[in-house]
């Protein structure tokens, strides 16, 4: 067990923590640098893993040899979005195995969506999804989990500017396309009824009480099928 990492319980979590350390100082975002050496040691140490894991991890012992090469490798304009891209596809194959993995050996820890790692030019939006997801595989942090993904749902819905109408609007009409627009509009207004309504960001004595987890989990994946729709079509539409 790492020393500050006890919180990580399974192989899949190291990775997924060595994969966000890299990301960060890749993309000049906050990160504990005193935990990639252990856990590139964590992977090295066992014979199976250590030959999924991505080359230049094996290669560069400490955070700020892995920041040389990125940074040689990986610059100019767009350098963060194609740095981000790089590391994810590179620990794919790893994370991929593992996550196969813990589900065939029963593990309780829910699968979520099969969804690409978010990539927009918001990376404040990129982390919400990131960390609701993360979260949710906790049962204990499932309710801030929700609270993570509807936060995302209103910083999303001002991708095209600070008039929140105007700008859902024009979302709706990027994500409808060869859809029906109805039914997103309708989806958008729902799923925002239910924030202000429910106890989910707001926590007033007025609000509806979501207590079990059956309904945490329908709204979650209810929420995360949406912001998935969004984030590939901004993706589409930011990388033309």
């Amino acid at each position: 067990m790492i020393r500050g990492l006890e919180h990580l319980i399974s192989d899949f979590e190291h990775a997924e923590e060595l994969e966000k350390i890299v990301v960060a100082r890749a993309t000049g975002n906050i990160y504990n640098h005193v935990f990639y050496e252990p856990l590139r040691m964590y992977f090295l140490e066992n014979e199976e893993l250590k030959l999924l894991l991505p080359d230049y991890i094996r290669k560069n012992r400490d955070i700020e040899h892995f920041w040389i090469f990125i940074k040689n490798n990986i610059s100019g304009e767009g350098c963060y979005n194609n740095r981000r891209k790089y590391i994810y596809d590179s620990f794919q194959p790893l994370i991929n195995y593992l996550e196969e993995k813990e589900f065939s050996n029963g593990s309780s820890l829910i699968k979520l969506a099969k969804v690409e790692k978010v990539l927009t030019i918001d990376q404040e939006l990129n982390i919400l999804i990131e960390e609701a997801k993360n979260r949710f595989k906790n049962p204990n942090d499932k309710k801030i989990a929700l609270e993570k993904l509807w936060d995302a749902f209103e910083r999303i819905k001002t991708y095209f500017g600070t008039n929140k109408k105007l700008s859902s609007e024009q979302l709706v009409k990027l994500i409808s396309t060869s859809f029906d627009e109805n039914f997103i509009d309708n989806e958008f207004k729902e799923l925002t009824s239910i924030g202000n309504n429910y106890n989910i960001r707001h926590h007033e004595q007025d609000k509806i009480i979501i207590s079990e987890n059956k309904h945490i989990e329908y709204l979650f994946f209810r929420m995360l099928a949406l912001l998935n729709l969004c984030v590939e079509n901004i993706h589409e539409r930011e990388g033309k």
